[in-house]
């Protein structure tokens, strides 16, 4: 199962602010592009968001 992080960096700490794990029968390209959906509708709403593979700093510690 695929997982993207939508992640956000502040004074050097990531923090994770969504994810989102590819859903049975969706194929790689859907997923690829709900993924830039995500990425830019949370830029809209002025988060500056980035994705990766690995979660932020804030979801390492648990």
């Amino acid at each position: 199962m695929s997982t993207t992080y939508l992640i956000t960096k502040s004074r050097g700490i990531t923090k994770t602010v969504a994810e989102f794990s590819k859903q049975d029968g969706q194929s790689n390209k859907e997923f690829r592009d709900f993924i830039k959906e995500q990425v830019v509708e949370h830029r809209e709403e002025g988060m500056d968001v980035f994705k990766s593979p690995r979660p932020g700093d804030d979801r390492n510690s648990k």
